[in-house]
């Protein structure tokens, strides 16, 4: 994809319930990306989605794990894809506990082929009230970020790595954050400086400009404006600490 959108959610909430599966559909169907396939596994999706039939099968569907000796029951990862206008693709992956029974957040994305029709911010702004963030990003990717090596090859997918130990690698155009990463940033000093902050119970979000189009019409000024954005986190918060050459620059 050239162009493309990539939301992506760690989340501590509990995924498995029905409820919040048939939320998450009932908000793909009002932004026109109504699920057609459904499967457990997002790199192999071709079962017939049958609205909420196929949901109260698919979703979080419990299977028996093996690890470290010891056996058992985990949620398998609800994928689906939307092949017509709006084309998009994504998952969740479920919260499990682990051998140590410490709770492993879950992970929820969304990527779709540019479509400048979607209300993406709005979007995202229902998506977290349905799966509250630890952390959560909303991003345009165009060619002027895609295909770099190290960090910024993570950043385009929408990666938090580890999942005990997430990290930020870089600031999209709207970052949620929530949990312990909602202390991060001066909040007031971002007000004041005209960035758009939108609280909410966990955290906050924060955008770096009014239009996630501005990351296609005029990166540059979207880059000169995220540099500002890092300037009100501690330094060594974001692994990413360069920006792409300006339009022109050899």
């Amino acid at each position: 994809m050239k162009k493309y959108v990539q939301i992506s959610i760690r989340t501590r909430v509990n995924t498995i319930e029905l409820e919040r599966g048939r939320a998450l559909v009932a908000l793909l169907e009002s932004h026109g990306m109504t699920p057609e396939q459904v499967s457990f596994n997002p790199d192999k999706i071709k079962d017939d989605f049958l609205g909420d039939e196929s949901l109260e099968r698919w979703w979080a569907a419990m299977a028996t794990v093996k690890s470290q000796g010891r056996s058992f029951e985990a949620p398998m990862s609800f994928a689906w894809r939307r092949k017509r206008v709006v084309r998009s693709s994504g998952y969740v992956r479920h919260r499990i506990y682990n051998h140590a029974g410490k709770v492993v957040p879950a992970s929820v994305s969304i990527s779709a082929p540019w479509n400048s029709r979607v209300d993406w911010g709005m979007l995202f702004s229902e998506l977290v009230r349905i799966f509250p963030p630890q952390i959560g990003m909303l991003h345009l990717f165009t060619p002027r970020e895609t295909g770099r090596r190290g960090a910024w090859s993570s950043f385009e997918i929408g990666s938090f790595g580890a999942s005990l130990a997430p990290e930020l690698h870089n600031l999209a155009w709207a970052t949620y954050f929530g949990d312990e990463f909602s202390e991060e940033g001066d909040r007031d000093a971002m007000k004041a400086e005209g960035f758009i902050v939108d609280e909410y119970e966990n955290g906050y979000l924060v955008q770096v400009t009014a239009s996630l189009e501005d990351l296609d019409r005029s990166f540059d000024v979207f880059s000169a404006k995220r540099i500002k954005l890092k300037t009100l986190y501690r330094r060594e918060l974001f692994s990413i600490t360069d920006e792409p050459e300006a339009s022109g620059v050899a």
